[in-house]
């Protein structure tokens, strides 16, 4: 059996298109994903003061360098989710308000674990200041992919019921 089609004819947009540009965009172009990921603090609570891989400071108009003084055992250079630092009650963002360091050199090239870590603050601060290593918590990519498994299947469902033929 073939096909008739009109020369006259132009394809119009399909809806079926969003099932394939949306999804790429969102989970396989690897910058979109890595600028997307968001430092949400909404249900993150302060750890408790009893708590195993926390060091507490007291500073008064302070930059630092704070000893993070626990080792950090995770791989390469991207600190973002080897601690957390709380600065009465409240979420630092790491790059934005504090960066890791550590006099024995670059972060990616020194063994692990690496004992000597430092917390230097972007601007002078000024209370109590909990460090957190190693929270356990399910990384940002395996979330943000499992939520587009729901989102793909919604879209799906969305072009099925635009497209049905009446």
């Amino acid at each position: 059996m073939t096909e008739i089609v009109d020369p006259e004819q132009h394809r119009d947009w399909n809806w079926w298109y969003l099932l394939l540009l949306i999804p790429f965009v969102a989970v396989l172009w690897v910058p979109f994903y890595n600028s997307s990921e968001p430092y949400l603090d909404f249900g993150r609570q302060r750890p408790p003061a009893n708590y195993p891989r926390l060091t507490t400071y007291t500073v008064q108009n302070e930059t630092g360098p704070l000893k993070v003084g626990l080792p950090l055992f995770k791989p390469g250079a991207n600190y973002r989710r080897w601690v957390e630092v709380w600065l009465d009650d409240k979420l630092l963002r790491p790059g934005r308000d504090w960066t890791l360091s550590s006099p024995g050199g670059p972060l990616d090239t020194l063994p692990r674990p690496i004992t000597d870590a430092e917390i230097t603050f972007t601007s002078p601060r000024t209370g109590e200041v909990q460090i957190v290593a190693d929270r356990p918590g399910i990384p940002f990519f395996y979330w943000y992919q499992l939520l587009w498994v729901l989102i793909g299947a919604a879209l799906a469902a969305l072009v099925y019921f635009m497209t049905e033929r009446r």
